[in-house]
């Protein structure tokens, strides 16, 4: 039986669509959720880390600057978080979220086990070859490390649907 859906969320497109099959399933089963955003490098918006040089006084404004980028990338996943905890709840799921930082993958699984998650919801952007191998694949680490059930709502693009019959023979003969 599942009470405790774990779902991973970032702030892009494809996570709407697994954060709505998320409450739905947890309206379907009464599950309560967790949300949970993990602030890391791999996220598009994260701030750029400061880079270091032989001018002390150069280095500590880059440091004070990325501070301040930081503190406003950490308040717009909190609030991002706290629009989407409104948004379940609204719909009448029992839900609470956190933003933890560090590896998604292992955050996700980390607090899957403490929280003791019955299943854990995430999204797949469908990376496949050399793309997955470089830019790694958050989905695929949760799949084999996960210490529950794992649920990949995978995103579906216009480009990745296949093509009718009838549109492939109409696009040859142009």
């Amino acid at each position: 039986m599942i009470n405790k859906i774990l779902i991973a969320v970032d702030r892009s497109q494809n996570s709407q669509s697994v954060f709505s099959t998320a409450v739905s399933l947890a309206k379907t089963t009464g599950s309560d959720l967790m949300l949970l955003h993990v602030l890391s490098v791999k996220e598009e918006d994260h701030p750029l880390t400061p880079t270091y040089t032989y001018y002390p006084i150069v280095e500590e404004y880059n440091y004070e600057t990325y501070q301040k980028e930081y503190a406003k990338y950490e308040q717009r996943g909190l609030e991002f978080l706290q629009n989407l905890t409104q948004e379940a709840t609204a719909a009448g799921v029992k839900t609470e979220f956190t933003q933890l930082t560090g590896n998604p993958g292992r955050m996700i699984c980390q607090l899957a086990s403490n929280w003791s998650a019955d299943l854990i919801l995430v999204g797949s952007r469908g990376l496949k070859g050399l793309k997955e191998m470089f830019l790694g694949s958050v989905s695929n680490y949760v799949i084999h490390h996960a210490p529950c059930s794992v649920l990949i709502a995978r995103n579906v693009s216009t480009e990745s649907k296949p093509m009718s019959a009838t549109k492939a023979v109409s696009e040859q003969q142009l």
